[in-house]
């Protein structure tokens, strides 16, 4: 595993989900999809576990840290 990306900007995780950037940008603003955003208008981070639960359609691990 040692090479391989945890965390992806809109584009990037695009690629890995094989989703267009605007796609996952409007998951992540809606709330579908976990992510970060340091500033208002500013660039997503997306963890690769979030982006794979939400691929699979799961909850992903944060979300359920969350509700505990």
């Amino acid at each position: 595993m040692e090479g391989e990306r945890i965390w992806f900007n809109t584009s990037q995780a695009g690629d890995h989900a094989g989703r267009h950037p605007v796609t996952v940008r409007r998951a992540l603003e809606a709330g579908e999809l976990h992510g970060g955003q340091p500033k208002t208008g500013g660039r997503w981070r997306i963890h690769r576990d979030c982006l794979d639960a939400w691929v699979l359609g799961t909850s992903c691990p944060h979300a359920a840290l969350k509700s505990a």
